[in-house]
């Protein structure tokens, strides 16, 4: 099912977001007003809730979870990198930074923008001694920008680039061979990955929740002026 969602992201996710809930208001006739409910942390094996983000719009919170809701069930079929392979991705050779992406590329210009039944990219993690599916992670087609990105979540989302990586290969199989030099740069035979905005989903726990960036090596870029949102008041104490 393609999720369609309106408006532009602009700075709608510009830090992370706070544990608590505000205290439920009363109206000087005794009368409850809407409020926030205390967060629950995300467990993708529950029934999902993202509520207790303030500024986040009933809208908004609905897109968010249809998105991770699909993205569970959707992603059952590529338990495992061979199935993915079997399925058309193919693998960047990041797996020595702990997460390995496999993309099919030619997802990424189909017209299908946050898919779950085509996600662009699948993102693998060792689990108990195997490597196992973690997240999609959704790409807008090439040649977009930060302001073509369409608003998921509000404060509960925020896209991402990898404007620093560096890529080697066809146009079905494109292989990490690097980071951008200071001057910009990359190794010879290979190009910059773009501005691509992209954007996790995680089926997994993790302790900056559903829609968390990844950190370390190859984290990505967040859009100017915002700090990498770390959704601590969904997240789990640790990963998985």
């Amino acid at each position: 099912m393609l999720i369609v969602v309106a408006a532009a992201c602009g700075s709608s996710a510009k830090a992370a977001v706070n544990a608590g809930a505000p205290a439920r208001p009363t109206s000087a006739r005794g009368s409850t007003t809407t409020t926030l409910e205390k967060p629950k942390p995300y467990d993708p094996t529950k029934p999902i809730d993202l509520g207790g983000t303030p500024g986040v719009t009933p809208a908004e919170q609905h897109r968010a979870e249809t998105l991770v809701r699909e993205t569970i069930v959707a992603l059952h079929k590529y338990a495992t990198p061979a199935e993915a392979f079997a399925a058309g991705y193919r693998s960047i050779g990041d797996g020595a930074t702990g997460y390995e992406h496999y993309v099919n590329w030619s997802y990424v210009d189909d017209g299908h923008i946050l898919d779950p039944a085509r996600p662009e990219s699948l993102v693998y993690e060792y689990r108990d001694g195997t490597q196992q599916i973690s997240a999609a992670m959704y790409m807008l087609p090439f040649g977009s920008r930060f302001t073509d990105a369409p608003d998921v979540g509000g404060a509960l989302t925020q896209w991402h680039v990898h404007a620093d990586l560096c890529l080697t290969g066809d146009s079905t199989q494109k292989v990490l061979a690097g980071f951008t030099t200071v001057t910009g740069s990359c190794p010879a035979g290979s190009t910059k990955a773009g501005d691509t905005p992209m954007l996790h989903v995680w089926v997994v726990p993790n302790v900056c929740g559903p829609f968390a960036a990844l950190e370390g090596i190859g984290a990505g870029q967040v859009p100017p002026g915002q700090t990498r949102l770390c959704d601590t008041a969904h997240g789990s104490v640790t990963n998985g």
